[in-house]
């Protein structure tokens, strides 16, 4: 099966052949035509098989339309749990960003960092991927709005669930329209994560 089998515009179908990624793994297979049908999907599967591009490429397809837009509102939140995976995440939506006919600003923002250079970038992003805590941090700045986000992604969603990201998690679950689309990706299926798929 070719990605384009799977629905995927034309001009992303070319960045995918550019990195001379041949046919779609299994993970991307099962996602991306849920994915672009708007459904909520729980995928598991193991850190290699292509599980980060299962979300990447559907979620910036549904972006392809969408107009600039002047304000601190994104359309997508990719919540990871470490630094070093936020910043993974981030150069995959880059990368394939440029097959869109229109921009769809990408930040990554955590920890260890000024927080002043966040809160100025984050006017007219689109996709933004976030550390719990750190994304609290913007919230509580006023430097991020949730009102017209389309999309919520956990990646590793076992490892966020877990108790050292309770309280985070819930606070900005609380933030979030109740009306999303909600990605869940993991390595493993742990009881948390299907409990949170059921609710959502």
């Amino acid at each position: 099966m070719s990605f384009k089998a799977l629905g995927l515009p034309t001009t992303l179908v070319e960045i995918i052949e550019k990195q001379e990624y041949n046919a779609p793994y299994p993970i991307q297979k099962a996602a991306i035509p849920e994915i672009l049908k708007g459904r909520d999907v729980l995928g598991i599967a193991p850190t290699g098989s292509g599980k980060t591009a299962s979300y990447v490429l559907p979620v910036l397809s549904g972006l392809r339309q969408r107009k600039e837009a002047k304000n601190r509102q994104v359309d997508v939140l990719v919540l990871v749990p470490t630094r070093e995976l936020a910043e993974q995440v981030k150069d995959v939506f880059t990368l394939f960003e440029k097959g869109l006919e229109h921009t769809a600003p990408i930040m990554a923002v955590y920890g260890g960092v000024s927080i002043n250079p966040q809160m100025k970038a984050l006017f007219g992003i689109s996709v933004l991927v976030a550390t719990p805590g750190r994304l609290l941090d913007l919230v509580d700045s006023n430097a991020v709005q949730f009102d017209k986000l389309q999309t919520l992604i956990l990646d590793e969603a076992d490892k966020l669930l877990n108790l050292g990201f309770k309280e985070e998690m819930n606070r900005i679950f609380a933030l979030l329209p109740k009306k999303r689309q909600n990605l869940l990706f993991s390595a493993t299926l742990k009881e948390k994560v299907e409990e949170i798929h059921q609710e959502s």
